[in-house]
């Protein structure tokens, strides 16, 4: 019997052939399932790290909201006590200023020109003189209440507000008591921590 030789050897090299190729295959596989739980958890990894970063930017974000809107109700509150505060103070001086008698002129005075600017209170002492003689002379004696005060006005730290009163006076000429009512106009500056009546006067709608 013959022995093919060259047959015999290319039927040993395809085994070889065949066994290798197996191997490789079995290697690879090894390799991809190896692989798979590392990749996995890199992708984890990552994802969670996204997680994170998203989670303090949108944290940040919320926290200037937050801060901002603090801030701008604040700012509002702090705006609307100071109208208030001068609101308040145009009432205080027109009831003072309504209010009057010829036996206590110089109490009048002394209350007109308290908590205002010193061109204001130059103004009263111009016509001081003249204004006792008539409240003297006719023996008047009034008073002032005010109904109400908004203001309608504001540049910077100056408010203008507008005052509508009542005031009830008697005299020799009209000895019983007469309610007139009466819009005036008063302006208050905050300077500091003072809040002065820098100008007074009947509203005239200008």
């Amino acid at each position: 019997m013959t022995i093919d030789l060259d047959k015999k050897a290319s039927k040993d090299v395809d085994d070889t052939d065949t066994a290798t190729t197996e191997t490789a295959g079995t290697d690879a596989t090894d390799t991809d399932t190896a692989a798979s739980p590392r990749s996995r958890g890199r992708i984890v990894t990552v994802v969670a790290v996204v997680v994170a970063v998203i989670s303090i930017v949108a944290a940040v974000v919320a926290g200037l909201a937050w801060r901002s809107a603090d801030g701008a109700l604040a700012a509002d509150r702090a705006a609307a006590a100071d109208r208030q505060t001068a609101i308040d103070t145009a009432r205080a001086y027109t009831e003072r200023s309504l209010t009057y008698a010829h036996t206590d002129l110089d109490g009048f005075f002394a209350g007109v020109e308290d908590g205002t600017t010193d061109s204001l209170k130059e103004r009263f002492e111009g016509v001081r003189d003249v204004l006792s003689q008539i409240m003297s002379q006719s023996q008047v004696v009034a008073s002032g209440k005010v109904n109400a005060a908004t203001v309608t006005g504001q540049d910077g730290d100056t408010y203008t507000v507008s005052v509508f009163a009542t005031q009830t006076t008697q005299n020799l000429q009209q000895p019983e008591p007469g309610a007139v009512p009466t819009l005036l106009t008063v302006t208050v500056e905050h300077t500091g921590d003072q809040w002065l009546v820098t100008d007074y006067g009947a509203d005239t709608g200008q």
